[in-house]
């Protein structure tokens, strides 16, 4: 499994805002930021990823997160996140969730799609620490935790449930409460053991910062793989309330 975040002190240099960003619905992640992850390695020979590696397209009533797009020897992990920024984000409760669906099963039949994980979480960067909560649902169909979901625990995954892969739409929900150190994660109604998470960062500077984000990880190719499949994510439907 990827460790937590590192966001190439993206948020270090700047942050952004999804337009619109309130308490409504939203269909497609138009306004949002895609960045690379740490959830990457390359094969022997093969160039580092790139912002090249990944995509998020946006089709009006739902988004598409792509990894590995350009079918490289490499594991890609794609993000992409909305956020706000001011010292109020660590003195209200953070609501947030969205649908994600796989266009395609994972499958060790192999092919030109296929998946290591998809993500995503709820968090608030104080200066010093990013609070919040996350989950990972296991795609490799190699492993024996496929489609296991995972929680966040401030610096590992811990299992959390289980969601038989599918190409149906599901929903995550996450809640996040920096003032009594409370969080909530739920898939499909479902809530799951998720701790309050907080992860020590270097070079996220002192914005106070909350995010919503989801994520796609390809799949891992081998020490000397020249190819690998592509992963695909939609996302529709996020809302984002803060009390």
């Amino acid at each position: 499994m990827t460790s937590r975040r590192q966001f190439l002190t993206v948020l270090g240099g700047g942050v952004a805002a999804a337009a619109g960003l309130g308490a409504g619905r939203h269909w497609d992640l138009s306004g949002f930021t895609t960045v690379v992850g740490d959830g990457v390695y390359a094969a022997t020979g093969q160039d580092p990823v790139t912002d090249a590696d990944i995509a998020l397209e946006n089709y009006g009533t739902y988004s598409r997160l792509r990894a590995n797009v350009l079918n490289r020897g490499v594991m890609a992990h794609g993000i992409s996140y909305a956020s706000r920024s001011g010292s109020r984000m660590m003195r209200v409760t953070h609501r947030a969730g969205f649908s994600f669906r796989l266009p395609y099963l994972p499958s060790q039949a192999g092919g030109d799609l296929n998946a290591q994980t998809v993500e995503g979480g709820l968090f608030v960067w104080d200066g010093g620490l990013d609070h919040g909560t996350a989950f990972q649902w296991v795609l490799n169909p190699w492993v024996d935790t496929f489609g296991q979901v995972m929680a966040w625990t401030g610096d590992s995954w811990t299992p959390a449930g289980y969601l038989r892969p599918d190409t149906a739409w599901h929903t995550v929900n996450f809640t996040v409460d920096p003032v009594r150190l409370r969080v909530r994660l739920a898939v499909d109604g479902h809530r799951l053991p998720a701790p309050y998470s907080r992860t020590p960062k270097t070079g996220w500077g002192s914005v106070v910062t909350a995010r919503l984000q989801a994520e796609a990880i390809s799949l891992w190719p081998g020490e000397n793989a020249t190819w690998a499949p592509q992963h695909e994510v939609d996302l529709r439907d996020w809302t984002w309330r803060r009390t």
